[in-house]
């Protein structure tokens, strides 16, 4: 091989996909190859039909419009072009023009039609359609089988039919029926409606400790209104409030009908990540250090998660879950040593942790809603000692103190239903920059603790003040906007200042922000409750308010960022470094910067249909 091809299949070899062929097969590639020189401003495809041929881009850069001149994209150095006209022929012609001099390697149509036949890899590479690549890309990272509870449904744990009775039979009955099922615990209807949960453990505490007569009926010794999860929640879950109200069996619903029951045994049987062990062992801690201790666990437990192949969606739950759980234990902790709260109150989480979507150790956000008999003279001592402890403790555990004050120990977080109220009110009547800011902070909140209707009255009122409010709606999208991934004019990363390499990609900011934002539009547009990203998303596609298709790409999008960002972060903890959200391409092989490119540019479209929609000005 001549001096000249040795050094264009040096260069030839780097580029993606064929990095990923073997030597001899890239070697006759570029035998086959011609050379162009191109000068700025020529015509290098018409959209007349003609020789078809692919072309790799040495140097230089071209621009690409459709049939209706408008541009479809800009290209520069180890990008290619004209594989559309070759893979589907009766698609749209393109219109290709230099930019600037370029020098291009030329592939002919039925070399390029071959090597795609015989290379699944370069076939996948040029799918036409970026969202399809992506979801190709996700399937490869989580192709692992796992039996993690953090990534189980309710409905994979159910098995087989719940013994059911009616609450007017005996206590007789009930426990002979339990008897010949084998089974610890049974429901109880009542007018074909769920009223009551019976277990062993009610025999014991209340039928043979109190000499209750077995004649009477199982409504005596149920226990009423029983605690229910739905068959699409996370296992996850039903560790939490099973140890949360130290239970054992949880009805599970689906479209207000019982579909099914599950234990505590089950969970055991399924657990596979320390998450789960992780959640329990904060639930029985009693002093702060414990808790420190264990949330010193949170990285390690990160890197688990990862290695098991877990989404980033469940990752995020996970992770998340302990953060709330040891809110909660935090708040119980408190309790002890102030005692019974003068009124009632209910503790919220802000941000990441109540969106579900933390990935390691972060600031915290967090805030009270008290019930409207506070008076500040009598009650505020108490709630000031409250938050002090818990975030002094959230603190303590990793999660520190939030820059800007957004905390349960600020007086101004710290307020009865009433203000809240007024505050949104004030907020969303006029909407000014705060105001816009505090907005999209207190739209992501979740009730941790405490009387949780609080929260539920005042969703329902703000969304009642945002629907159909198309002012305020527009403003929050043009807020929603302000970040935009790292794409540069010829679809090239635009690095920050961040990380080890003092450059990189902030997958934060510019990868996973974009469309949280664009999710939270989309939840009040459709005057909806989530607040976890993916979950908005989906109800933003049943309400009109976003395609099918835009939410499906949306979807794989922020799962294939937030799984590179995670990957990341897992290898920065094995490292024994700080994880953050700083990744350098050059840590991504060629096909992973490929598909981040696809998903940031599903993004960038995304944006543009909301900008389109709200007429938000450039």
């Amino acid at each position: 091989m001549e001096i000249e091809s040795l050094e264009i299949l040096d260069y030839v070899r780097k580029v993606p996909p064929l990095d990923q062929l073997d030597q001899q097969v890239v070697s006759d590639l570029v035998n086959s190859m011609e050379i162009a020189f191109v000068k700025r401003g020529a015509r290098i495809i018409d959209q007349t039909a003609g020789d078809e041929r692919v072309y790799l881009i040495r140097s230089g850069a071209v621009e690409i419009k459709d049939t209706n001149n408008q541009l479809v994209a800009k290209l520069a150095e180890g990008e290619w072009f004209g594989q559309q006209h070759v893979l589907t022929p009766d698609a749209d012609r393109l219109r290709v023009t230099a930019l600037e001099n370029c020098l291009l390697y030329l592939i002919p149509a039925n070399e390029f039609s071959l090597l795609v036949q015989t290379h699944p890899q370069v076939q996948q590479y040029f799918e036409q359609h970026k969202p399809a690549r992506i979801r190709h890309a996700l399937k490869g990272m989580q192709k692992a089988e796992h039996s993690s509870l953090m990534a189980l449904r309710i409905a994979d744990l159910v098995h087989g039919t719940p013994l059911f009775i009616e609450d007017s039979e005996s206590i007789a009955t009930a426990a002979r029926l339990m008897t010949q099922h084998t089974v610890t615990a049974m429901l109880v209807n009542h007018n074909g409606r769920l009223a009551g949960i019976l277990t062993d453990r009610a025999f014991c505490t209340k039928v043979v400790a109190e000499g209750m007569d077995s004649s009477e009926p199982v409504s005596r010794i149920m226990t009423p209104e029983p605690l229910t999860l739905s068959a699409d929640s996370q296992a996850a879950s039903a560790l939490l409030l099973m140890s949360q109200h130290n239970i054992r069996h949880l009805p599970v619903m689906r479209d207000d009908k019982v579909v099914g029951m599950v234990t505590a045994t089950d969970l055991i049987r399924k657990q596979s990540a320390n998450a789960i062990y992780l959640v329990n062992e904060i639930h029985r801690a009693h002093h702060l250090h414990e808790l420190v201790s264990l949330s010193e666990q949170l990285p390690g437990m990160l890197v688990s998660l990862v290695e098991s192949s877990m989404t980033a969606h469940d990752i995020g739950h996970a992770v998340s879950s302990v953060g709330q759980a040891i809110t909660y234990r935090l708040l119980l902790l408190a309790e002890e040593k102030l005692g019974a709260p003068p009124v009632e109150y209910c503790w919220v989480c802000a941000g990441s942790m109540a969106r579900g979507d933390q990935t390691a150790h972060s600031d915290q956000d967090n805030a009270l809603i008290l019930d409207n008999g506070y008076i500040e003279a009598s009650h505020k001592s108490y709630f000031q000692q409250l938050a002090k402890i818990v975030c002094d403790g959230l603190h303590a555990c990793g999660y520190v103190y939030c820059p800007g004050d957004v905390m349960a120990s600020n007086p101004k977080w710290c307020q009865p239903l009433s203000v809240w109220k007024s505050y949104f009110s004030d907020w969303i009547d006029e909407p000014e920059p705060k105001a816009l800011m505090h907005a999209s902070i207190f739209f992501d909140l979740k009730a941790i603790y405490g009387k949780k209707s609080l929260l539920r009255q005042l969703r329902k009122f703000v969304l009642q003040k945002t629907r159909n409010n198309h002012l305020f709606l527009s403003l929050m999208a043009e807020n929603a906007l302000q970040y935009q991934p790292p794409l540069g004019f010829f679809r090239q990363f635009v690095l920050e200042k961040g990380g080890e390499q003092g450059k990189a990609l902030d997958m934060k900011k510019r990868g996973v922000v974009p469309i949280i934002d664009l999710a939270r539009v989309y939840a009040l547009q459709a005057a909806v409750e989530p607040i976890n990203t993916r979950d908005r998303l989906i109800a933003g596609k049943k309400a009109g308010v976003i395609s099918q298709e835009g939410a499906r790409d949306l979807l794989d999008a922020y799962e294939f960022i937030g799984s590179v960002r995670l990957q990341h972060q897992a290898k920065q903890v094995l490292k024994g470094d700080k994880p953050d959200n700083f990744v350098s391409p050059n840590d991504l092989s060629s096909l992973e910067r490929r598909h981040l490119k696809d998903a940031f540019e599903v993004v960038v479209t995304l944006q543009s249909a909301m900008r389109n929609n709200f007429q938000i000005k450039l």
